[in-house]
This record gives C-alpha cells, sequence and structure tokens, in this order.
C-alpha cells in the first residue's frame, strides 16, 4: 500500500451519519483519539484527483498509517 501524503484530502468515517473531512493527518490524529469500538468500525476514505481513485482503508489498515498504534 502506498502510504498518503499528510496534507492529502480524506474523510474519517467514525459514523455513517458524519463523515469528517480534513486532511490524512487531522484524520489520523482524529482516529487515533476515537474509543476502541469507534476506532474498530471507522474506515479512512482516501481522496485522489479523481472520484474513480479513491481508496477506502479499514481500522486495520489505517492503523499502520498511524505510529504507535
Amino acid at each position: 500500500m502506498d502510504t498518503p501524503s499528510h496534507t492529502d484530502t480524506a474523510q474519517l468515517v467514525a459514523s455513517i451519519h458524519q463523515p469528517w473531512r480534513a486532511s490524512v493527518h487531522e484524520c489520523l490524529d482524529r482516529w487515533r483519539r476515537l474509543d476502541a469500538a469507534a476506532r474498530a468500525s471507522a474506515y479512512l476514505v482516501l481522496e485522489g484527483p479523481e472520484p474513480s481513485l479513491r481508496r477506502t482503508l479499514n481500522a486495520a489498515e489505517i492503523a499502520k498509517l498511524v505510529p504507535g498504534a
């Protein structure tokens, strides 16, 4: 998996009703602060330059991007 730039745009979806759009760095920081149950069910949508280039990461994949997770 390519490591995204921390300045790329992403959406952290901890609740389907409230996706949170910010930089990858900010999304990872917020994910790290979620409780364990919320982290396990959250996913991260990495946005590409075109909608067809978006990638969705599950909790296990997000954890690989967070140092010390």
